[in-house]
């Protein structure tokens, strides 16, 4: 049953989760889609491509790694567009949640009390192709299965070397997302299970605005 959630303040921290929020007056079936800059228990930053106003009540989903957190919330500030990316930074508070989803957010948050700049990464399992662009080579198809906004790790059936350029197409029933990476990892030779994927860490480069919002909108769906 969801409750009204009291307005104090909470300790900040700075997490960046994919988010999926309609507007709840006027009611409108459009979704909205956007990431956390930063996250507490009364509210959180969030930066979106449209600029909403303040007092405006929001449903929000929150994409965790624990799976998503439901709450309601109110826009109570809005910042200007974040250059070069055109994110426009939004404060919300929190207004209703239930106890059950009050307490997977508590979960979340309190790892992060205990170590600084601790960063969550989101379980997946998300076929993908990976074309290698620098140096050239043959693409391989792979499979994710975890990832942030910064990355992702990746299960390739050949060992790429740190350094590699790729681009990363996520096959989705709209429309592929391509995404440009670089690998930073390779799991080691001694550590590699014979007849298994080979474990890489993929840093991505550099995501313009409209890519990091469906790569967000991408997360935030899954269940």
């Amino acid at each position: 049953m969801p409750e009204r959630w009291p307005h104090r303040r909470f300790p900040r921290y700075p997490i960046q989760l994919p988010v999926l929020y309609k507007l709840k007056e006027p009611a409108a079936n459009k979704v909205g889609a956007g990431w956390t800059r930063n996250l507490s228990e009364g509210g959180a930053c969030v930066e979106l491509a449209e600029r909403l106003w303040p007092q405006v009540s929001l449903a929000m989903r929150l994409r965790t790694d624990r799976g998503p957190i439901e709450v309601e919330a109110e826009v109570v500030w809005v910042g200007e567009a974040s250059p070069p990316t055109g994110a426009i930074p939004h404060g919300v508070v929190f207004t209703q949640i239930g106890s059950d989803q009050a307490q997977a957010l508590r979960d979340l948050l309190l790892p992060l009390s205990m170590v600084p700049h601790a960063g969550v990464r989101l379980p997946v399992a998300l076929q993908v192709t990976c074309q290698p662009t620098w140096p050239e080579g043959p693409s391989l198809q792979g499979l994710a299965e975890d990832m942030s906004r910064g990355g992702l790790m990746l299960r390739l059936s050949k060992a790429l070397a740190p350094g590699t350029a790729l681009e990363i197409t996520f096959h989705r029933a709209s429309a592929p997302l391509q995404v440009r990476g670089e690998i930073a990892w390779v799991e080691p030779p001694e550590r590699r299970t014979p007849g298994t994927a080979i474990r890489h860490g993929v840093r991505f480069s550099a995501l313009d605005w409209t890519v990091s919002l469906h790569l967000g909108l991408l997360l935030a769906e899954l269940p």
